[in-house]
């Protein structure tokens, strides 16, 4: 079995997580193998020593880093065992970087259509963990819609492999279990580390244009945005929006883009298209629903070159990236980023949008940046805490949103999960019966409770740190 690794220096370099977040565990465990895996579970087990699974600690929720017990790293199972193109399936470990499958399955003329914002600072086996999705969800949903099967080493020791039937219809047992991996997609480590992950694929589209068209306000954009969903412009697979504050972000990178000064909204699309007269097809029906809908019309810049995609896209993930930069320094002085993960179906945006100008008065002048994905009803509200004071206004702020979420139609996570940030917020979602039936399960595939402690529970003998709060 790999000895734990306990130097400190090697250990703090596992130690903090893309929002400046700290743990305070003991060792590491860097296996190569599933068997390796296996070995060190079973030795935790009868140890009783905690165990994180960890990707690359991309995580805004706190679930990457853990109080105490050790973390197994799965850094290093990052092969792609077998890509079938025929049928259209992938086998790869956990530890495989996104980006990097991402691009060995477009080389084989396919597509992975899940694209996480971090797809080139996150794994296979964290998205996963939380069921990330990203910018093109409005099409292509999320990691859950395209994961196959799964293998797994549970808290008891066991191997398990759960695949998803090809049956078209199915009656056998609870309808949760219809496709198995869906238990495991989204539990963020607590029932077992996943070794082996078996994903669908898809042909890539033809053609793609990128577009971004500016706003006077808010409202323009999310009027704009909720008619685009409704009269369905066709192959639609993102729409994605920043706010006045996110434009600042961007402006000194924009090179070339002229983003007028009265702008307080943007929206960034993305179209797919066949050939030229499909591409004349839908820009003809976007022009006249921008125009509709702003006086920037004008100002509306459509990419089509890879370079000029590629610039557009950087643009937007700037924001999430310099975000996470202010918060690493803000933990430094106690504060942190609180980053909102709640969605609503895309016709509530208005309330969504509405009661938060309604209770934001405790934030003073936070900084906050609004972004994210509109067109799926899931834009993210990031609070940049300054200090531990701030920290508690925004997590108060962030609960109450949550619930009118949840109130909305919505969900309280979207994409982040729970982890240890947002474990209040899962009593807002689920009745506690329905809660404790994952509690069941999670006795039941981990009884030593040793599995990821403290992600997505609150128990009143629960020990590790309450983050933020």
């Amino acid at each position: 079995m790999p000895k734990m690794i306990t130097d400190s220096e090697i250990l703090a370099a596992y130690n903090e997580d893309a929002l400046g977040l700290k743990g305070n565990f003991k060792g590491l465990f860097r296996p190569t193998s599933e068997q390796e895996v296996l070995e060190i579970v079973n030795d935790c087990v009868s140890e009783k020593i905690p165990l994180t699974a960890q990707g690359l600690r991309s995580s805004l929720t706190g679930a990457a880093i853990c109080q105490k017990g050790a973390v197994l790293s799965l850094e290093r199972m990052n092969r792609l065992i077998d890509i079938d193109v025929k049928k259209k399936r992938a086998v790869v470990e956990p530890g495989m970087i996104v980006s990097d499958f991402k691009k060995l399955v477009a080389d084989a003329g396919l597509m992975y259509a899940p694209d996480p914002t971090s797809a080139g600072e996150c794994t296979m086996g964290g998205n996963v963990a939380t069921n990330a999705s990203g910018s093109r969800s409005l099409k292509y949903g999320a990691t859950i819609d395209w994961v196959r099967g799964l293998r797994i080493v549970d808290g008891k020791g066991r191997v398990l492999e759960v695949n998803n039937s090809s049956a078209e219809k199915m009656c056998a047992g609870y309808g949760a279990m219809y496709r198995p991996t869906q238990l495991f997609v989204g539990s963020e480590g607590t029932l077992g580390v996943v070794t082996r992950i078996e994903v669908s694929l898809t042909e890539p589209p033809a053609n793609v244009f990128v577009g971004i068209v500016f706003f006077p306000d808010i409202k323009s954009a999310i009027d704009f945005t909720i008619e685009a969903r409704n009269t369905s412009a066709g192959r639609v697979a993102g729409m994605e929006f920043l706010d006045q504050m996110c434009l600042e972000i961007i402006r000194p990178e924009a090179k070339g883009i002229t983003i007028p000064p009265d702008v307080r909204a943007m929206i960034y699309f993305e179209q797919e298209y066949n050939d030229d007269s499909e591409k004349d097809y839908f820009l003809n029906r976007w022009f006249p629903l921008i125009e509709k809908h702003t006086p920037f019309s004008d100002d509306t810049r459509i990419a089509a070159s890879p370079k000029e995609k590629k610039h557009l896209y950087d643009l937007r993930h700037l924001v999430p990236s310099k975000t996470n930069e202010e918060s690493i320094k803000a933990v430094k002085t106690g504060g942190c980023k609180i980053s909102t993960d709640w969605a609503v179906p895309h016709n509530r945006l208005h309330q969504l949008f509405g009661y938060f100008e309604e209770i934001r008065g405790p934030l003073g002048d936070m900084m906050v940046t609004r972004f994210g994905h509109l067109g799926s009803g899931h834009p993210h509200f990031n609070f940049m805490a300054r200090t531990g004071e701030e920290k508690i206004i925004a997590s108060e702020i962030d609960d109450l949103m949550a619930g009118k979420a949840v109130a909305l139609g919505g969900c309280v996570s979207a994409e982040h999960g729970i982890g240890k940030m947002k474990r209040r917020q899962l009593t807002l979602q689920y009745p506690a019966p329905i809660i404790d039936a994952m509690k069941a399960i999670k006795k039941e595939m981990d009884p030593a409770g040793i599995m990821a402690p403290g992600n997505i529970f609150m128990d009143d003998n629960d020990d590790t740190v309450q983050l933020p709060l």
